[in-house]
């Protein structure tokens, strides 16, 4: 099993290869480069290129961030992701953006598991992209609280009046986003071994907030 994760929804982009190749060896890398607007023009590039020595039909599965995120980069990735996995019949998950930070954390050794991750995501207008996740005794999250958007000042008020401790995990819309796609792949991972096996035309780019205000 190998499966292959991308992830968009910021002006980096990431790439993750993990699991079992058809030899036996373990496959465990991913890369991040920060691409900027550039990121449709490149990604085909930099997937094959990080894809080698293997070819797209050596893959078990995909997995993508489908948001939110900026617009142009979620629908880039997205798209590629479900091209992909229409063309080679197999599975793809799409992965909330919140999601993906909150298993990237939730691998820390300096995080305390036992208590629920908020994650907030810098959005547009003074507002913020915020969910909170339970780690569960599989390692798996659970979703306590769905990912939605809101003014800043109302999600803090929110989580101040959450009844558990929380460990709050802030991340700013450009910075650093792209490294969980490593919480894409643990997430896609997980529910691979759980048997899900997802069709591509399942996933939708969720972009969180209209680019243009109305």
């Amino acid at each position: 099993m190998l499966g292959f994760a991308i992830h968009t929804s910021s002006p980096q982009l990431g790439l993750m290869l993990s699991g079992t190749d058809a030899d036996g060896n373990t496959v465990e890398r991913h890369q991040v480069w920060d691409l900027g607007r550039d990121v449709s023009s490149q990604l085909h590039i930099k997937m094959v290129e990080f894809i080698s020595p293997y070819s797209w039909q050596d893959l078990s599965f995909i997995a993508v961030a489908k948001g939110p995120g900026g617009f142009t980069g979620t629908r880039v990735g997205v798209v590629a992701a479900r091209t992909l996995a229409q063309q080679l019949q197999i599975p793809l998950f799409g992965v909330s953006s919140l999601a993906a930070l909150a298993a990237q954390a939730s691998a820390d050794d300096d995080i305390d598991t036992s208590k629920e991750i908020a994650v907030e995501l810098a959005a547009k207008r003074d507002a913020v992209y915020g969910a909170i996740f339970q780690v569960q005794a599989n390692e798996s999250l659970l979703c306590t609280q769905t990912v939605s958007v809101m003014p800043l000042v109302e999600w803090q008020a929110f989580i101040k009046a959450w009844p558990q401790p929380l460990h709050q995990l802030k991340a700013a819309a450009g910075s650093g986003i792209a490294e969980s796609v490593t919480g894409v792949m643990k997430i896609a991972s997980q529910s691979w071994q759980r048997g899900e096996r997802p069709d591509w035309s399942t996933v939708i780019p969720f972009y969180g907030q209209h680019p243009v205000k109305r």
